[in-house]
């Protein structure tokens, strides 16, 4: 019994310094299981990690205009600024505005909500006065980019479906007060 533990310890203890030993010395990299994980990209405030690098334009790539100026003159509601469009184009822009924009802005898009008052800039009221002057590609341009505290959604919400929030959110503005 006495040899019998003796050789067990003596096995234990063989196989932790094999173990131990590193034939390529002590400075190797280990293989990480995941290296994604520990070697991710960072990405400041209001920026994508999908950006692409610098100069880089995919073959399919929509331009849009750089300032929300420039995006007010020349981009264009497909569904009609201002125009009768369908009941179907409304339904989807109000899920859309339900999903990402209430949740600050509010239900009515006023700027009042449970998550607007957890900010130092309380998000806009979407139905004020120059606002409503604004021109859709102005709203496309804020929704695509990001304003402030607010982020860019180009990532996560279609051109298409874009459009269709617009829509909708030109019914809220012309509610009455």
């Amino acid at each position: 019994m006495k040899h019998l533990a003796t050789k067990l310890a003596l096995t234990a203890l063989t196989l932790t310094g094999v173990s131990a030993c590193n034939p390529h010395g002590r400075n190797t990299t280990k293989l990480q299981y995941m290296p994604d994980m520990a070697d991710n990209p960072t990405a400041k405030t209001q920026e994508t990690y999908l950006n692409p690098p610098d100069g880089a334009v995919t073959i399919n790539a929509i331009l849009y205009p750089e300032t929300p100026e420039l995006a007010e003159q020349e981009l264009r509601n497909p569904f009609g600024e201002g125009a009768q469009v369908s009941r179907d184009v409304v339904n989807n822009g109000k899920k859309m505005f339900d999903t990402y924009c209430a949740v600050c802005h509010g239900p009515d898009g006023k700027g009042k909500s449970l998550m607007g008052d957890a900010y130092p800039l309380a998000p806009p009221d979407l139905t004020r006065p120059d606002l409503v002057a604004r021109k859709d590609g102005f709203f496309f341009f804020r929704i695509s980019n990001g304003a402030n505290l607010m982020p860019a959604y180009a990532h996560s919400i279609s051109p298409h479906e874009r459009w269709q929030l617009i829509t909708y959110l030109r019914t809220l503005q012309v509610q009455p007060k």
